[in-house]
C-alpha cells in the first residue's frame, strides 16, 4: 500500500452514443406499423367465424359472451362509417352462406 498519489490514468477513448438514429427510428418505425396492420386485419377477419357466438352474446344471452361482445365494440362502433360496414357484412356473409 503505498501513499503515494496514483498517476492519472489514460484518458478513456471517446465513445460514440448507441443513440436512436433516424434509420434505426424508421426501420423500428415501420415493423411497428407492418405489426399493427397484420393485428388489425386478423382482428377484423376474425369476426367471421366468431359472428355466432358475437350474435348471441349481444342478442341472446348477454351474460354468457360478455368478453367476446367487448372485443368486437370497437368493430361494431367502426361499422357506423358505411364502407366499413359493407365490407364486414359482405365478409360476416360469406362466412356464413
Amino acid at each position: 500500500m503505498s501513499l503515494a498519489p496514483a498517476a492519472p490514468d489514460a484518458p478513456a477513448p471517446t465513445e460514440t452514443p448507441v443513440g436512436l438514429t433516424w434509420p434505426k427510428f424508421r426501420r423500428w418505425a415501420v415493423r411497428r406499423l407492418i405489426v399493427m396492420l397484420v393485428l388489425l386485419t386478423l382482428y377484423v377477419l376474425s369476426i367471421g367465424p366468431m359472428w355466432w357466438a358475437w350474435y348471441s352474446g349481444m342478442y341472446v344471452s348477454t351474460g354468457s359472451n360478455y368478453w367476446v361482445i367487448a372485443f368486437y365494440e370497437p368493430l361494431r362502433l367502426a361499422c357506423h362509417i358505411d364502407c366499413v360496414n359493407s365490407v364486414v357484412t359482405a365478409y360476416i356473409e360469406w362466412w356464413n352462406l
